[in-house]
């Protein structure tokens, strides 16, 4: 193996970044702390070291489905959210969902959520750059602009045409560059998403594909949608086994709740639940009660199948 150079380091640290690599991110990150540690001759407090201890924050975010338990991930989200935004092509909610979809319980779900989202509005974690705007009165750190949101939209959920109208005409947001606008709306999505709870249909994280009269629909965050596209439907199956296995595989520690442990709800429960979200007149309701038949039909089908093979011996 090639002696590490501070050139080598960098190419990793530029390759994990740049190629989400969130399988490469956690030993990039020992090797970065390593280095810092023993072998860069670096002087702590200095720009190039601090420079050094960005990339560990942003290998961790990388890896953020890896870390141990809950209090590291709401550090992360605390402290250093903005660092976030600046990794290329990253999608920060992706790795909340994840944790989410992880845990089955939804009481459990909306405590994960909470927690996230008082992060947030703790987080003085810069922003948006003094550097850029240096005669603009803004906000400049994460929390500071969680306050702006709910004085323009208020505290509850956030009106979509008043939402478009901050994001459009707000004179504060119209002085800032597309890169920037773009981090004040991911904010903005991620804060009203950890809002929502998992109860609902619309906060409800986990796509399910039924069959409705033979026509493929995906229920997805409250919307049933006719989905004729086959690439798409291995996508979204793809996709929800990527978090189902990492959440598995990787984030043995249980999810820590701010409400007693419930037991977990079935599919068939879950689905229950929604269920009474719905007028027995709209197509939701009637997506759902098919794939509740359906679950049910195939209960009964493999309970009757095993009292068939205790009969025969």
């Amino acid at each position: 193996m090639p002696k590490l150079t501070f050139d080598l380091l960098q190419q990793e640290i530029d390759y994990v970044i740049a190629n989400n690599d969130f399988n490469g991110a956690f030993e990039c990150y020992n090797l970065v702390k390593d280095w810092l540690n023993n072998k860069s001759g670096l002087v702590k407090n200095s720009p190039e070291y601090a420079q050094y201890n960005n990339y560990l924050i942003k290998l961790r975010f990388l890896g953020f489905n890896f870390l141990n338990d809950i209090d590291e991930r709401v550090d992360l989200i605390k402290n250093y959210f903005g660092l976030a935004l600046e990794i290329p092509q990253f999608d920060i909610w992706a790795k909340l969902e994840t944790e989410l979809i992880s845990v089955s319980n939804l009481d459990e779900r909306d405590a994960f959520k909470a927690k996230m989202r008082e992060a947030l509005e703790k987080c003085d974690s810069i922003l948006i750059s003094r550097q850029k705007y240096v005669d603009q009165e803004m906000p400049r750190k994460v929390n500071e602009w969680i306050k702006n949101f709910v004085a323009n939209l208020g505290l509850d959920k956030f009106d979509k045409v008043k939402k478009l109208e901050y994001l459009s005409n707000n004179k504060v947001v119209k002085i800032l560059d597309a890169t920037d606008k773009d981090k004040v709306k991911i904010l903005l999505d991620i804060y009203e998403k950890l809002k929502i709870s998992s109860q609902s249909p619309e906060g409800y994280e986990n796509s399910v594909l039924m069959n409705i009269d033979g026509k493929t629909i995906i229920f997805n965050h409250g919307n049933v949608e006719e989905i004729s596209d086959m690439d798409k439907i291995k996508r979204i199956d793809v996709g929800d086994r990527e978090r189902n296995i990492l959440s598995q595989e990787f984030n043995s520690t249980p999810v820590a709740s701010a409400v007693p442990p419930a037991p977990s709800l079935s599919p068939l429960a879950e689905l229950e639940q929604l269920l009474k979200n719905y007028s027995e007149s709209s197509l939701e309701h009637k997506a759902i009660s098919q794939e509740i038949s359906r679950l049910k039909s195939a209960e009964f089908k493999r309970v009757q199948k095993a009292d068939q093979k205790s009969d025969a011996k």
